[in-house]
């Protein structure tokens, strides 16, 4: 193991799959701003959108990961959102209050076997987001995050898919066993 390798340097990634995965976040970012500003407000869409990038980096540019894969997507996001408006209402102090809404999002999160990062992002957004984000309440959940999930998951899919070497769900992705069977060792 190299030492930048030990450091977790990643492996040199070629520059079509660089441009590949910019082109799809840009364009599935631009279609979730663009929604969540319409059918909510500016505001709202500003406070969730962080959450949102982090999810596009997760789904174009690391789409065979783990934490990539639908259900963390939508369990996480969904879960965590729910984890966050829950302590926006029940927890006065809102240091405590966005410190728990993390940690439960976190626990949710393992409890259902969906790890999904940007789901801490979202459950702090529940709480710290804003008045225009308290306001919404269980809405949250609707409308902006499963819908956000909604359109980012079709840009995953439809975008991924247009690539032979990017199957997305990675559940898709057929690879060559022949150069592992026993006559080649």
């Amino acid at each position: 193991m190299s030492y930048l390798q030990s450091l977790g340097v990643q492996a040199r990634t070629s520059t079509d799959e660089k441009l590949i995965a910019s082109i799809g976040a840009v364009l599935a970012i631009c279609a979730v701003f663009y929604l969540t500003d319409r059918l909510t407000n500016f505001e709202v869409a500003m406070a969730l959108l962080p959450s949102m990038g982090a999810s596009a980096v997760l789904l174009m540019a690391v789409p065979h990961g783990i934490l990539s894969q639908p259900w963390p997507l939508f369990g996480g996001q969904l879960l965590s959102a729910l984890c966050g408006i829950l302590c926006a209402m029940l927890v006065d102090n809102p240091y405590l209050a966005a410190g728990s809404a993390v940690g439960a999002a976190i626990l949710v999160m393992h409890l259902f076997r969906c790890i999904h990062p940007p789901g801490g992002a979202t459950a702090l957004t529940a709480v710290i987001g804003g008045q225009h984000v308290t306001d919404l309440g269980f809405y949250f959940l609707l409308v902006p995050t499963a819908l956000n999930c909604l359109v980012i998951l079709a840009f995953a899919l439809i975008f991924n898919n247009l690539f032979h070497w990017r199957r997305y769900p990675s559940s898709l992705m057929k690879y060559d066993n022949s150069m592992y069977s026993p006559e080649t060792a």
